[in-house]
């Protein structure tokens, strides 16, 4: 399969702060790339590097055969879609207005009313509240509607920061249940999580950031043989 995104000695960090050390990593076409590894060792910061929010220091970005520019929004309309840790919604506005905000890039009408077909497909529970506000919702549904409103984009490649955080097991086996079926579909998803076994069923390929650096990378079953790396590291 040929690859979506290609990063060679990625640099990036905050000011004088060096966090990423010289990454190489790669997303194919379609499928699901997950990071993980312990809180801050750079994979947040690997996802806002990616999608422009942090410059690069070094190092190269090549996405579906081209350069990336330097700009967030130039990146987005490239189809590099993120779904930034904390949900950033627009509390004052309803779930269907939030919704809409993904697809501010987009003209095909029609084309953006299957999008949000497909997402109240994955995720009913936004169909029954799509007038509600979303400051009345659940921490669970908050986090459907970020990534709905993600999907919204009809991007390429969609980045997920830790979108089990704070949630239920029942919610969060919903959600990767959801972006799992995504992913089958032909849609390339990168997740950051720190725990791998949140993710292990649905992912096709691994990467264990520790310092800025991957210290492991492998496909699931490998992870699954690789007990003991993987505890010497997150500690279970």
């Amino acid at each position: 399969m040929s690859e979506l995104l290609s990063i060679k000695g990625l640099v990036s960090g905050y000011r004088h702060l060096k966090v990423l050390q010289s990454i190489d990593f790669s997303v194919d076409q379609s499928g699901m790339t997950a990071i993980i590894g312990p809180n801050g060792h750079g994979k947040s910061t690997l996802l806002k590097t990616i999608a422009g929010l942090l410059p690069t220091w070094s190092g190269e970005i090549v996405f579906d055969g081209t350069p990336l520019p330097k700009g967030a929004p130039e990146r987005a309309r490239l189809g590099l879609t993120l779904v930034p840790q904390g949900d950033q919604l627009f509390t004052g506005m309803t779930v269907a207005e939030n919704l809409m905000m993904g697809a501010f890039a987009r003209t095909d009408q029609r084309a953006i009313r299957e999008t949000m077909d497909t997402v109240f497909s994955l995720f009913p529970r936004l169909h029954e509240r799509r007038s509600q506000r979303t400051e009345s919702l659940s921490g669970g549904e908050r986090r459907m509607v970020g990534i709905g409103r993600g999907l919204m984009a009809d991007g390429k490649m969609m980045m997920i920061d830790e979108p089990s955080l704070g949630l239920a097991p029942l919610i969060i086996e919903q959600i990767y249940e959801a972006l799992g079926q995504i992913a089958a579909e032909g849609r390339a998803i990168v997740v950051v999580e720190e725990n791998p076994s949140r993710v292990a069923k649905v992912a096709d390929r691994f990467h264990l950031m520790d310092g800025g650096a991957f210290a492991w990378s492998g496909t699931t079953a490998e992870l699954e043989s690789s007990g003991e790396i993987i505890k010497s590291y997150l500690g279970a």
